[in-house]
């Protein structure tokens, strides 16, 4: 295995009176304001790879979890495969998140650039509830073909059964599927996890979710 780094973001709490409209289009003044996790890795590329850059960004209120994503891509691909389709298949950002590090269970956000959520369970190592549901998230994507595409998440901390607190510390993993026409597909996440072959799944590797008001 690769040395990794453990990674750690400090989430902020939305300022009082601020809102975030879930439409995909990142415009909120916030979002510019909100410093970004850091640049992605590319612990599976390949020369000619195009390693394009993706930015993540993410903020907290009392109800919801909030996540921006600008995924700079040529080339967007992606099929519509309604909800709880296999949209790894596909151009797809997603979010793994641990409320509870003391146990082996997470919950997962994939979401293509057809605005396709899969919502699921999880339990280390690849055991997956796809019956489970996050029925108060919303999530909206914002496309500009041959040049990006952005995504908006409103995550539910009800439907996790967990409100964090000033302090709180969480687990989550952040990560991007790349198809390009022509070209293999490339992984890219925020922390590298060590393993050889492609797989945003290694719990322990998670980086750290910091609350703080």
């Amino acid at each position: 295995m690769r040395k990794i780094e453990k990674k750690s973001y400090i989430c902020r709490k939305l300022p009082k009176g601020a809102k975030i409209i879930i439409d995909g289009k990142l415009d909120e003044k916030i979002w510019a304001e909100l410093r970004s996790v850091g640049p992605f890795e590319f612990p599976w590329a390949k020369p000619g790879d195009l390693k394009q850059s993706t930015v993540a960004k993410l903020c907290w209120d009392d109800e919801y979890l909030y996540l921006g994503y600008h995924a700079n891509d040529i080339s967007i691909n992606s099929k519509d495969r309604g909800y709880k389709g296999s949209v790894w298949l596909d151009d797809v950002v997603e979010i793994f998140i641990d409320p509870t590090p003391k146990d082996k269970k997470y919950f997962g956000f994939e979401l293509n650039a057809k605005g396709n959520l899969l919502d699921y369970a999880a339990e280390e190592y690849r055991k997956f509830d796809n019956k489970w549901r996050s029925p108060n998230t919303k999530t909206a994507i914002n496309v500009t073909k041959g040049k990006y595409f952005q995504a908006e998440f409103k995550i539910s901390f009800k439907d996790l059964g967990v409100y964090p607190k000033d302090g709180s510390v969480w687990r989550m993993c952040l990560c991007r599927c790349d198809y390009n026409k022509g070209r293999r597909g490339e992984f890219t996440l925020w922390a590298d996890n060590g393993v050889k072959k492609p797989d945003f799944h290694i719990l322990p590797a998670f980086g750290r979710l910091v609350f703080k008001k």
